[in-house]
Order: structure tokens, then sequence, then C-alpha cells
């Protein structure tokens, strides 16, 4: 048997159960053999590569269609942390660094006299500001505050994870991504939206908000405008329906605890504090009853309504996938 899983934090739950659970060993091996993002998963599912796993929402339409898909889902009631949309204008939180540096500039601005006032116990030298400075009354005094002020303007600071956002082809026809090639679901659920940021899913969008970015929370939307539940990705199978059910049926039954150790690996591997994994955690469940259907439904209506065709068998030919991890932070490639 042949199942395909997402590499994501949010399916560790059922890792745990996974492993607890009394199948045979090989059908364990294979479960954490086929491991990927989720666009990757939906290709490998529509070509009948794996028989079955968590596969992405708007590829599972057939199989939902056909009674193919299971009870177990992943599942937001609300906001999901790790489905954003990155505000339009690019712009991000620092928090109190871009406080700091703020009063900083305030504090070390030229007075009226032109004399720079400094924090207690800073000097010119420590401040890296010249020892002399040249009189604002000077002939060349606009065109140099001028250019300063320019050069301050260009050099703002932005979020860490920002400026991986923000490499694209610098040729003038060439438009920053708005997708996230990892997506299929959440690029589509964008688009319903009418969120016009770049989408950004999974690890990384948690540790983007875990670090301070701005960024518009898509389950947080969805409920706002539709009051029921998201579903972002459901097991679905091709081929031994009744072995995949027990499985969906007990997994959702089944209330797994994460021992300590497996936390803190995945937590270092992440570079998020366990603390806040476990918290994240808390905001999604597992369960497709009658509101998430229900939310299921108006998806697909959605879908067609707005003419957004799912998956197809046809891979992008743009993407390279064997350079994207599941984990590997976007860099903006222009082949994306």
């Amino acid at each position: 048997m042949r199942f395909g899983k997402i590499q994501y934090l949010n399916l560790m739950p059922f890792d745990v159960f996974l492993k607890s659970c009394p199948i045979p060993t090989r059908y364990k091996s294979a479960a954490f053999a086929n491991r990927s993002y989720p666009s990757k998963l939906n290709q490998s599912f529509l070509f009948h590569r794996i028989d079955a796993g968590f596969i992405s929402t708007i590829a599972g339409y057939t199989a939902h269609r056909k009674q193919r898909g299971t009870q177990a889902g992943i599942v937001a009631k609300g906001a999901v942390w790790s489905v954003l949309s990155l505000e339009s204008n690019g712009d991000s939180a620092l928090g109190e660094q871009c406080g700091s540096v703020a009063n900083f500039t305030k504090e070390t601005s030229p007075t009226a006299s032109g004399v720079p006032c400094f924090v207690k116990g800073t000097t010119a030298k420590v401040a890296n500001l010249p020892q002399s400075l040249q009189s604002s009354h000077s002939p060349t005094a606009i065109p140099r505050i001028l250019k300063e002020n320019n050069q301050a303007e260009s050099g703002k600071f932005k979020h860490p994870l920002e400026s991986l956002f923000s490499k694209v082809d610098s040729s003038p026809q060439a438009q920053p991504p708005r997708k996230d090639y990892q997506s299929d679901t959440s690029n589509a659920l964008s688009t319903i939206l009418g969120l016009q940021g770049r989408v950004l899913i999974g690890d990384r969008a948690l540790q983007y908000r875990f670090s301070g970015g701005k960024a518009i929370d898509m389950g947080q939307i969805w409920w706002e405008k539709h009051h029921l539940p998201f579903v972002f990705g459901r097991l679905c199978y091709n081929k031994h329906a009744h072995f995949y059910a027990n499985i969906a049926r007990a997994f959702v039954k089944k209330r797994a605890k994460i021992p300590h150790y497996i936390l803190q690996a995945r937590a270092k591997a992440c570079g998020i504090p366990s603390a806040y994994i476990r918290e994240y955690l808390t905001h999604i469940h597992y369960h497709i009853q009658a509101k998430e259907r229900a939310g299921l439904e108006r998806f697909y209506r959605a879908l067609r309504l707005q003419a957004i065709k799912p998956p197809s068998r046809i891979y992008p030919r743009n993407v390279d996938s064997s350079k994207c991890a599941p984990n590997a932070p976007y860099k903006g490639s222009s082949n994306v």
C-alpha cells in the first residue's frame, strides 16, 4: 500500500497515532515513505502513484463526488495560523525592534543648533556618525540631505523572512508571485476571498507568524464570512477503501498525545518553540462532520461560480520539484 502524507506540523497527531496503531509495520513504513507538500501529493494522488493520503481539499473534489473521502481531514474553525495572505504592500512588523530603531533615530537626530543628541552613554564613534558635522547652511547641504533621506527610505527595516519572498526577476515585466507553489486549496481560497497578498502555507507560514510578520489569516476570514469550518485537507483514497476508512475512523476517535521528545525534535527543526506549536495545534481538529461537510460544499460551490479549475495531471513545468523541500523557505525564484 502506498500512502502519501503532508509533511507539516499540523499532522503530527496523525504521525503519533499511526506509530501506535496496531497495523503491520510495512503499512507504517509506507505511510512515512511518501511525505511532501500538498500540491505535489495532489499530483501523486491524481496519477495514482499513491493509493491514499492527506491531499488538498480542491484536489479531493473528484474523490468527494465518488464517495472516496474519509471523515478525517485538516479542519480549522476560525484562525488557523498556517494559511496566510501576506499584506499586499509588502511591509512587515518588527515589533519592538522597529520601535527601538525609530526611537534611536529620533534621539540621534540633529537639533536646531546642528548638534546631535545621543542616548546617554552613546558617542559619535559608537553611533557610527562623523565626528565633525557639516553645516546645514553649506551649499551642498540640501543635495546631501536629500540623498541621505533617499538612502534612509530605501534602507527601511523589513521582516527577516520578507526578503526571501521579494526576490523576483528584475525585468520590468516580472511581477512578484502571489501564489504558493506548495498549495492548491489555499491559492484557490485566496481568490475566492478576494485577497491580493501572496499566499504562504504550512510550517513556513507558522514561522513567519511567530517572528512577527504581518499577514491575513484566511481561516479567520472564511469563518467571519460563512460561519462554517474550513477543510484544508482530507484523507482520500483510490483503493483499499475499507482499510483507510477504518484508519480514519480510529484516528478521529482517538486523541493522540504527542510525546515530548517528538515535539522537541520538530520544534528544533522548525525553529519554533514547542509551546507555540502546542498552541497552534489547538486551532486544528480532524473530524469532518455535518458542519465541515457544509463548509466543503460551500467551497466547491464557490469554485464552480468563479470557474476555478481543480488540479489536473499536468504538473507545472516552471516548478523544479527536486528543489522543493516541504519546510524550505520560499526564495522567490523567477522560475516559480
